[in-house]
């Protein structure tokens, strides 16, 4: 009896729905990835390091709302950023900016223009610093990145992101390794 009052009470239990995740409409910055999210060298890198750039315009890779933009308490060393709610408790971060060109309470679109990419903050050289955040915890963003089927691109192959897209051009290299094992 026990158990049927049990099984009772699961089956009326409402089942969350599953969270709706971020599939990039654009990528944030026409240039190489110079750093893989993960163990980089013996290191942690919460995200993506878009180096290299042909442009230093900065895009939003998702439709959302900007939460924060400048230097932001919790991200020192990020130097000037800005935080976009997707929704569902997932933020992409763009970090590193010379500039911005949003303000916080933007409603944003996918491929909007969010500023420009610099050296800002701890860093190395001009690039963008991307990372996807859920509930406050990096996650890798390629994760979410709809690769083009049938590319003939093997996950541990040279990548060149540029907005957009993903190719694996000769002309624009860098290897990430192991990259199916990081997603």
């Amino acid at each position: 009896m026990l158990a049927l009052l049990v099984a009772f009470a699961l089956a009326r239990t409402p089942v969350p729905p599953a969270q709706p995740v971020p599939t990039w409409s654009a990528w944030p910055a026409s240039g190489t990835v110079t750093s893989p999210f993960g163990d980089d060298g013996g290191r942690w890198h919460p995200g993506l390091d878009i180096g290299i750039l042909r442009s230093l315009t900065v895009r939003a890779a998702q439709p959302g709302r900007v939460i924060a933009v400048g230097l932001q308490t919790g991200f020192e060393g990020y130097g000037n950023v800005v935080e976009v709610a997707l929704g569902d408790g997932y933020v992409a971060l763009y970090a590193h900016l010379a500039a911005w060109r949003v303000r916080t309470g933007d409603e944003i679109v996918a491929g909007q223009n969010l500023g420009t990419a610099g050296c800002t903050g701890s860093c190395t050289g001009t690039h963008l610093h991307f990372e996807l955040r859920h509930d406050g915890e990096p996650v890798n963003p390629l994760r979410f990145f709809r690769r083009p089927q049938k590319s003939g691109v093997r996950s541990s192959a040279s990548f060149c992101f540029r907005s957009g897209g993903i190719s694996s051009t000769a002309a624009c290299r860098t290897n990430i390794l192991s990259l199916s094992s990081k997603t």
